[in-house]
């Protein structure tokens, strides 16, 4: 283990850090903790700056990845502020006061170039970055909204939610007719849209979370049943040509968790897609062109295979000792499904990494640094009341 930070007392704090963000930058760590965003040198740990940050009530959201070198974060007791950081510096390169935008329950921002735009359930704005000023703001009247944004690839990528549904107290929501998605540039100019607006065994489509963006693979819901949700291979997004993936709800891992579209624990590389399984299967890799199952890796003492990156045609994925027991990096060959050990974990730590998974696994994020052969797991989560809070906030291995 090269080092590890505990978590920060949290006796006295009220809010709620949920679905905090963690990033690699260069050779820094840099970590939405309670009422604080730090950047750690990775090699060692030491601290090299930090922002004050309100967490908010119900937890803010903040922009899964960085453009330019800088992030997007949400502050504010209703993340009411939205603040975009230089990461190299720790300052504050803007702040934008959202009330401007009439937008409730702000969601996750994401940046681009001049522009970053925060969505909610009931629309988004934009801004320009310079100088602050607001670009657009989707009418919640309106027919269609894109109520979730990302960056990939240098474009934007949002959800698109049409349809208007309003409840007894007059809150309206976006997604009752259709849901798709929509590419474009920083400047607004679209790129594609898939639009999802016909039924599938009988069900209207709605988007759950987006794996990956190129190519287009999509978790989906075509029902209110348990074995309602499935994994599309979208061909074509301008036809909404579709190929479905092997994926069991019983035998599968959900593979993005309900309250992020973009951060989803498969991971799609060359032809293939790594799936985190449950029971005997500790993962399965799926043939992209043909959407078999072409493998399944299997589990030690039913404990998941946990997908982490594709490196140089590899599946890098992190399997969890037990016990006295650490775990271990192993890379997967989709090919060959040949496994063998990129790094055992650290013996001396390992309550420490059981503790980490122990509340929440779907709260830990993991990264391999290729540069500097780091292998980080980091909390997302962080509250008082919270049960089995771990008591590392990030464990970092080389």
């Amino acid at each position: 283990m090269a080092w590890r930070t505990p978590t920060p007392d949290l006796t006295a704090f009220r809010e709620r850090v949920k679905n905090g963000g963690i990033w690699i930058f260069q050779d820094s760590l840099v970590q939405v903790l309670p009422e604080l965003l730090v950047s750690r040198d990775l090699a060692t740990g030491e601290k090299r700056w930090s922002m004050q940050l309100a967490a908010g009530q119900y937890g803010c959201g903040s922009s899964a990845r960085i453009n330019e070198g800088r992030i997007a974060v949400l502050s504010g007791m209703y993340c009411e502020y939205l603040i975009v950081v230089d990461l190299a510096t720790g300052s504050e390169v803007a702040l934008i006061e959202l009330q401007s935008a009439r937008l409730a329950s702000y969601g996750t921002p994401a940046l681009l170039g001049d522009t970053v735009a925060v969505s909610s359930g009931e629309g988004s704005a934009g801004f320009r970055i310079s100088d602050g000023e607001q670009l657009w703001w989707t009418e919640p009247r309106g027919q269609c909204a894109e109520t979730s944004f990302t960056v990939l690839d240098e474009k934007f990528v949002s959800r698109m939610s049409c349809g208007v549904e309003c409840n007894d107290l007059g809150r309206c929501g976006f997604g009752y007719e259709s849901t798709g998605l929509r590419a474009t540039t920083e400047s607004g100019e679209e790129l594609w849209r898939w639009k999802f607006d016909h039924e599938v065994d009988g069900s209207r489509l709605d988007i759950l979370g987006v794996i990956s963006v190129e190519p287009l693979v999509i978790l989906a819901e075509l029902g209110r049943t348990f074995d309602s949700t499935r994994i599309f291979l979208v061909e074509d997004p301008r036809a909404s040509v579709l190929r479905e993936l092997s994926y069991d709800p019983s035998q599968h891992d959900r593979p993005c968790g309900a309250t992020n579209l973009w951060l989803c624990n498969a991971v799609v590389g060359g032809n293939y897609m790594a799936l985190r399984g449950e029971g005997d299967t500790g993962m399965s890799i799926v043939d992209l062109t043909t959407g078999d199952i072409v493998g399944d890796i299997a589990s030690e003492g039913g404990r998941p295979v946990r997908p982490v990156a594709m490196v140089e045609g590899e599946f890098l994925a992190y399997r969890q000792g037990e016990g006295q027991q650490p775990g271990r990096l192993v890379a997967i060959d989709p090919e060959r499904l040949s496994e063998r050990t990129v790094m055992a974990l650290d013996a001396s730590a390992a309550a420490a990494e059981h503790d980490l998974w122990r509340a929440d696994p779907d709260s830990v994020r993991m990264f391999w640094d290729s540069e500097s052969g780091a292998f980080v797991m980091g909390e997302t989560a962080f509250a008082a009341d919270r049960l089995g809070q771990p008591d590392h906030a990030v464990l970092v291995y080389r």
